[in-house]
């Protein structure tokens, strides 16, 4: 059962005005409006850009903020969580992103006026996040490192593709659809060798290996359909050498949850996962690539408090 938090002092929410871009959004007069309908004491701070929260977010941690609501995307709230991992102050989240895959595992209202109702009423409940504890070559070329992923991590299409697109591009669907043509005609599986809990597995060739802590990533690809944010364990999904013409059927299969099903795809569980490669290959930490193989990534159970939907 959560805890419940106390209404003294008024809800810190922090907005990234650059979240969502594919949707219409809410801004800080429209929050504070909805906040005073169903009584909620708030502030509202308006952030330039979501790399400028993570301090923002560490000196409210450090004032004894008891909640800190985040209003945006998947990127927003994951570089929140940098700071708030093992620390006693609850993440709220008012889901104002493209796919907000975070907020759906944990089940949130995807409204503004009942989120905003969560961050008053709801309780703490404390789930689970991933970690990369270490990097054989981290990239300097990102200004904000992050190590704790909500959603998965892991090598193959997808890091490889962030890597293309590049950081601060934000959402371009042109941009997108050419990363996605030249990784498509480049197509190469990477030799992986996996160490689950100690216990190393045969190299594989693989075109992704996704370590999830939730069951969505991306673009709200459900890659792990079985994670769960509770189960103090992290699900491994390899996907094998893939021909180019297999990518679109396997990848609708992603889409509506059956890939599992499917002979060149594997699902594993592990507390620890290392990942080595014969070359090196680019780690990706949710959406953003944090470095290159070897890696090794832990579960930390129990390491966010959250809040959620009274029962």
């Amino acid at each position: 059962m959560g805890l419940i938090l106390s209404q003294g002092a008024p809800c810190q929410i922090l907005l990234n005005n650059k979240a969502g871009k594919l949707h219409p959004r809410a801004g800080a007069d429209q929050i504070l409006q909805m906040a005073e309908q169903i009584d909620l004491q708030a502030e509202v701070h308006i952030m330039p850009s979501a790399d400028a929260m993570r301090p923002f977010v560490r000196r409210l941690v450090e004032a004894g903020a008891d909640r800190i609501g985040i209003a945006g995307g998947d990127g927003t709230v994951a570089l929140a969580v940098q700071e708030l991992a093992h620390m006693d102050t609850a993440l709220g989240i008012l889901p104002q992103g493209t796919f907000n895959n975070f907020a759906t595992a944990l089940r949130l209202p995807m409204d503004l006026p009942a989120a905003l109702r969560v961050l008053k009423e709801g309780v703490v409940r404390e789930v689970s996040l991933g970690k990369v504890e270490s990097i054989g070559k981290p990239n300097q070329a990102e200004p904000s490192i992050r190590h704790y992923f909500t959603e998965a991590a892991g090598v193959g299409l997808f890091a490889d593709a962030l890597a293309l697109y590049g950081a601060g591009g934000g959402k371009n669907m042109l941009r997108g659809m050419a990363v996605l043509t030249r990784l498509v005609l480049s197509l190469k599986a990477h030799r992986v060798r996996l160490v689950l809990d100690g216990k190393a597995e045969p190299e594989q060739p693989m075109v992704l290996c996704a370590v999830a802590n939730t069951y969505r990533m991306s673009y709200g690809v459900a890659v792990a359909p079985g994670a769960k944010l509770t189960d103090e364990v992290l699900d491994v999904v390899t996907v094998g050498d893939l021909a180019v013409g297999e990518l679109m059927p396997y990848f609708r299969a992603m889409r509506s949850q059956t890939h599992q099903n499917l002979p060149k795809v594997r699902t594993l569980q592990a507390r620890e996962v290392r990942i080595e490669t014969r070359r090196s290959q680019n780690i990706h930490c949710d959406d953003q690539v944090v470095g290159t193989t070897p890696t090794t990534l832990t579960l930390q159970p129990r390491a966010l408090k959250v809040l959620v939907p009274e029962l």
